[in-house]
């Protein structure tokens, strides 16, 4: 497992397009450089200022558009065309109009409308869409293996808009983050707009905080708010810490023929688990029962669990989440009198921890060669190329 490129948006006093536009160009983006890419867009009916501001005590940077075609609306049609008529590279023109479609889609629910007539509104402005193509350049250029969220809020009350009078956080909003944790401040004010949801919903892994990391740098992004608390949006990018984020699976049994075991563990590995095992143990009643194991990934972790209760008798499993950690695996080849021997290098913070022949290559080579298996994984221990 090697270690990760990690992106985290810390996003406590809201979410929109600016904010995260200037927590980005703090981690160590140049005003110019982002204006060269920008240009690639070929529309002229704006300009850009980034400058700093504080923030309740907070440094951050104020990212701020200005259009002189304002109260421009474009649909979804106007903004794919822009797009694709664009210098913008493949990557960058892909995030843009999957952000768009996101946001198109959401809009198209809350309205009863059809996708392709849906109005942008405000979201369809040139400040809009130049805050999405920054951030798609933005995040095109750091290229973060993984980019995760924590401490998302939104305020309360009402708020007007383009279709009248609501309640917070605004429906294209609710509908976009469906199913995220979002924190309701005493704040009497939108926190999270459209713009900054759809942006959230399309580039990020996981909004649970993500993996333990050690930052390198750090930046901050403005609203244009004067709230109670400091109205930005932090950013970090570093390297994760070599932990795996898995859940455990675990389910006590007492009335299965303790034969099916062996089938359901391999059934279980194949469909994804880490790891998966039985232990005895004294359940209620004093009755001999099975405790049955499973680790996961997240992405495995609904399969597990089907899996688990279309094949065995239990009622209910316990969800835990877990953290471990890995090493830095790669798999060389060790020259030895015996031949060339697979052999595992684990590493830690770039550091040797522990080297392993592999056992099926030892056998294998044992069976040919009619060697002790011993003597060729020792051999294999001491080999050239193996470190």
């Amino acid at each position: 497992m090697k270690m990760k490129k990690i992106l985290h948006l810390d996003c406590r006093s809201g979410a929109s397009g600016d904010m995260l536009v200037g927590a980005l160009v703090g981690l160590g983006f140049k005003r110019g450089e982002l204006e060269a890419e920008l240009r690639k867009l070929n529309i002229e009916e704006y300009k850009i200022d980034i400058k700093k501001t504080v923030k309740k005590g907070v440094k951050a940077n104020s990212f701020t558009v200005a259009s002189v075609a304002a109260g421009k609306q474009r649909n979804l049609r106007d903004i794919l065309k822009i797009i694709d008529s664009s210098l913008l590279g493949g990557g960058v023109k892909k995030m843009v109009k999957k952000i768009f479609l996101v946001l198109a889609d959401a809009e198209a629910k809350v309205h009863g409308t059809d996708i392709s007539d849906v109005n942008f509104h405000e979201v369809g402005a040139t400040d809009s869409i130049i805050d999405i193509v920054s951030i798609a350049i933005l995040v095109d250029k750091l290229n973060p293996d993984k980019i995760y969220v924590s401490n998302l809020s939104d305020g309360f009350g009402k708020v007007d808009f383009c279709h009248g009078n609501t309640t917070l956080p605004v429906p294209a909003v609710r509908e976009l983050l469906k199913g995220v944790p979002i924190s309701v401040l005493r704040i009497d004010q939108e926190l999270i707009t459209p713009t900054g949801a759809a942006i959230l919903r399309t580039i990020v892994d996981g909004f649970d905080g993500g993996p333990e990391m050690e930052v390198e740098k750090m930046g901050f992004g403005a609203g244009k708010k004067n709230l109670r608390i400091a109205n930005v949006l932090k950013a970090g990018i570093g390297m994760d810490k070599m932990k795996e984020n898995l859940v455990i699976l675990e389910t006590n049994i007492d009335d299965l023929n303790p034969e099916f075991f062996s089938y359901i563990i391999e059934k279980l590995m194949k469909a994804g688990a880490v790891e998966s095992f039985i232990r005895p143990a004294v359940m209620k009643k004093d009755r001999i029962g099975t405790v049955l194991t499973v680790i996961c990934g997240q992405d495995v972790k609904e399969r597990m669990i089907e899996i688990i209760f279309a094949e065995t008798s239990t009622f209910g499993i316990r969800v835990n989440k877990l953290s471990r950690v890995v090493l830095d695996r790669t798999v060389k080849k060790a020259k030895t009198e015996y031949g060339l021997i697979d052999v595992k290098i684990g590493k830690y913070k770039g550091k040797v921890m522990t080297i392993s022949p592999e056992y099926e290559t030892c056998k294998r080579r044992a069976r040919a060669t009619g060697a002790p298996i011993k003597k060729i994984y020792n051999a294999a221990l001491n080999g050239k190329n193996c470190q």
